[in-house]
């Protein structure tokens, strides 16, 4: 028989209470009362451990919903693409994307909602970072100092600073692997 050491139980009865901390965090105040009781030792795992931790806000999204796994693109015509629309054609709309559409398929919404062919099309990501001028992104990225981020330049180098931007090449790989965050701003030009 299979003994069970007195530090596996301590370990395995924190756990399950972290895991209705992270239940009770992902539900509203409403339901609090359903999840304990449907926890049978929560009472007496509370008296012995304290009370699991819960953080609630306005705006939690339960992380195994789609929702969570939304990226909210706005997408803008560039130069090079606004002569090539019609011209009752918006140019500009945002579109909610799963994180794991490729980029073939943000080419098809993109070209589907400004009447151009998808494979002619290029979606430049407008990150927001700055970086030094004439510098790649990794090595912009090596380079920064906290005393030196402003977006006019390093005052003491004399280096300008740009705005960095990634081209999301065509292909099979996923948007959530290029874009960080919840929001992108995406360029939109002719190839």
């Amino acid at each position: 028989m299979l003994q069970i050491t007195p530090k596996e139980r301590l370990n395995a009865e924190m756990y399950y209470l972290s895991q209705i901390g992270k239940e009770l965090s992902a539900n509203p105040e409403g339901k609090e009362a359903i999840i304990i009781a449907s926890h049978r030792r929560y009472a007496e795992l509370c008296e012995e451990y304290g009370d699991p931790n819960v953080h609630r806000s306005a705006s939690s999204i339960n992380p195994n919903s789609l929702a969570a796994r939304l990226i909210k693109f706005s997408f803008h015509l560039g130069e090079s693409a606004k002569g090539a629309v019609k011209e009752d054609t918006p140019t500009s709309f945002t579109a909610e994307i799963p994180m794991s559409f490729t980029v073939y398929s943000a080419l098809g919404i993109v070209g589907k909602k400004f009447g151009l062919p998808p494979m002619k099309l290029r979606l430049i990501w407008e990150t927001g970072d700055w970086v030094p001028a004439g510098q790649d992104a990794l090595a912009a990225d090596t380079a920064w100092d906290s005393e030196s981020s402003g977006d006019e330049g390093d005052k003491e180098t004399g280096t300008e600073r740009v705005s960095r931007e990634v081209e999301l090449v065509a292909g099979t790989r996923t948007v959530g692997t290029w874009v960080d965050g919840v929001e992108a701003n995406v360029r939109v030009e002719l190839r």
